[in-house]
């Protein structure tokens, strides 16, 4: 089989189990609207020239939040990318999880072809496209930021592969690249997979330089991304993120699985409850088990004719997918309490994903047990088998505007209207205007996770304008808020302080008629206050990057053009 003729075949295979994400409506999932609502406000900071938005000034009635700050931002670039040629917010969205799903799977055929062959990447690369996990994060959970990790994954490991087995510069630059980008689209999973990359590398090398060559290209991956993750990581306790993201419903210690629900063939939408109750639908996969089941067959063939090269990467698959799977368990308890950071993981069954990786990974070894003349009709069936036995869970539900009632409804569409729900929480056409994004109140997270804590007590309506006098008779001439910033003209009778409706947060400068002024922060709202002498005055407020931001900036440039050197010279060694 060609590869030509794989990648149609992938192709056929997105239609079939993207059909549900095809339709003119939108997915009732866990976290739809919550990409909905970022990626407009998102939008409009990129078309009022922010092209690098941290601080969101739509959300909290336009008080403001630095999500990207510390929520990785690169899903939402992509979106921009499907907005900025046309497409509407909606279906911006969906084109983006289609991309992302067909580059999964194309990565993990590229992948697996060549550590393998491609006939068995063929079947890794559909095992991989329907794997329930990925249709659990695609309809139930529908959280674009971990969906994009799937196709970020084989790409990294293919780097550090070529990095570990060839001279060439083509694996580290590989290699560095899409950590970098596998941070900047989701940090939890760059969390999760970074040790797991770590440990692949010395198992799979050719001698120590090799070793040291991948684990380069990672390092320098982390450093291009340094702009991003450095911050959130420094500026963390900043926002209540620490507590609302690992408390309560968010701690970990209730969310693992137990082994049964690995294999259970279940499919529901409600959220992650503690126990084999739950009805999500986390099982890993019939055929992911028999990939991972049959893998010491096939390594104790590899050990019998010394077929090393096939024998470590298959070894290290089933030790990585082994890892992963008993991180969901809680008899793994005892690591998490021990492991630095992994409580903002919140989720064990998170581990589902890097599993599923080495677990499609894996199912690229089953026709090799086979004789050759056999192979690609085995491929072939497992193709059809794989599609057939997920079909249970391209099963989507939509929202549907019910005439009669004029409300939203939450529906299968083979079924009677199942739900009714405030229409403020489920109508796209509302989230999808920014003026319902700021009317809302729209935070965009579960609970105050980026709310900064100089609030403690949050807005519950959007202000009549961007500054207000606090006593005194001031008079407010204009006002304005921008992308972000914060313009006013104010006429003050006396000395005395005008409140500046933006949450404050480390970045915020004001500058009074030209020079620099001081910024108060009024208690419990948060809010920010300057102080006037008397007469009319042109208060600028603009939100800029700290010493941290900027010095982070300086290390992935610097990162960037180390790279590009180091390209340079290797081109120029070739020629």
């Amino acid at each position: 089989m060609t590869r030509r003729e794989a990648i149609f075949i992938l192709a056929v295979v997105l239609v079939i189990a993207g059909y549900s994400l095809m339709r003119p409506y939108q997915i009732a999932g866990h976290s739809s609207y919550v990409d909905l609502s970022r990626a407009e406000a998102f939008h409009q900071n990129v078309l009022h020239g922010d092209l690098t938005p941290r601080w969101l000034p739509d959300f909290y009635f336009r008080f403001g939040s630095p999500i990207f700050n510390y929520y990785a931002p690169l899903t939402y670039y992509v979106i921009e990318i499907f907005r900025l040629v046309g497409l509407s917010g909606l279906w911006a969205v969906k084109v983006a999880y289609l991309f992302f799903w067909f580059a999964a799977m194309v990565a993990m055929y590229f992948l697996a072809a060549e550590i393998f062959d491609r006939h068995g990447a063929l079947a890794a690369a559909v095992f991989y496209g329907v794997a329930p996990y990925l249709l659990v994060d695609a309809y139930v959970r529908v959280g674009l930021a971990e969906f994009s990790c799937f196709a970020f994954l084989p790409l990294l490991f293919l780097g550090l592969w070529r990095s570990a087995r060839r001279v060439d510069l083509s694996g580290p630059l590989l290699a560095a690249l899409t950590y970098a980008a596998l941070t900047l689209a989701h940090n939890i999973t760059a969390l999760i997979v970074t040790p797991l990359a770590l440990a692949f590398v010395p198992a799979v090398a050719i001698g120590r330089r090799a070793v040291l060559r991948a684990w380069s290209a990672l390092f320098f991956g982390l450093a291009l991304s340094a702009f991003f993750w450095l911050p959130a990581l420094l500026e963390k306790n900043m926002v209540h993120s620490t507590s609302s993201l690992t408390g309560g419903f968010f701690d970990y210690h209730f969310h693992f699985l137990v082994l049964g629900q690995l294999f259970k063939r279940v499919w529901d939408f409600s959220p992650s409850i503690p126990g084999p109750q739950d009805r999500i639908g986390f099982m890993f996969g019939e055929g992911l088990w028999l990939a991972f089941l049959l893998a010491p067959v096939f390594i104790f063939r590899c050990a019998r004719n010394k077929n090393y090269d096939l024998l470590w990467p298959t070894l290290a698959g089933m030790i990585g997918a082994g890892i992963c799977l008993f991180m969901t368990l809680p008899q793994s308890s005892r690591v998490w309490d021990r492991l630095p950071l992994i409580s903002f993981v919140q989720f064990p069954w998170r581990f589902l994903l890097p599993a599923t990786f080495f677990g499609a990974l894996l199912a690229a070894a089953l026709p090799l047990n086979l004789p050759r003349r056999w192979r690609l009709a085995a491929v072939l069936s497992l193709v059809l088998l794989a599609v057939a036995a997920s079909g249970q869970y391209f099963r989507v539900r939509y929202v549907f505007q019910d005439m009669e009632r004029k409300t939203f409804v939450i529906a299968e569409p083979s079924m009677a209207h199942a739900a009714v729900l405030d229409p403020k929480l489920v109508s796209p056409d509302r989230y999808l205007t920014i003026d319902e994004i700021r009317k809302l109140g729209v935070t965009s997270t579960a609970s105050d996770d980026y709310l900064p804590m100089t609030c403690t007590k949050p807005p519950t309506a959007v202000p009549a304008q961007a500054v207000e006098p606090i006593g005194g008779e001031a008079k407010v001439i204009s006002s304005t808020w921008g992308y972000p910033q914060v313009h006013a003209e104010v006429q003050a009778s006396g000395f005395q302080d005008v409140a500046v409706n933006q949450f404050y947060f480390p970045g915020w400068q004001a500058r009074l008629d030209g020079a620099k002024a001081p910024i108060k922060i009024e208690p419990q709202s948060g809010r920010m206050l300057v102080t006037l002498p008397p007469g009319r005055h042109f208060l600028e407020l603009e939100f800029k990057d700290t010493s941290i931001r900027r010095w982070s900036k300086y290390i992935s440039v610097a990162a960037l053009a180390f790279l590009m050197l180091w390209l340079w010279i290797d081109l120029r060694k070739k020629g």
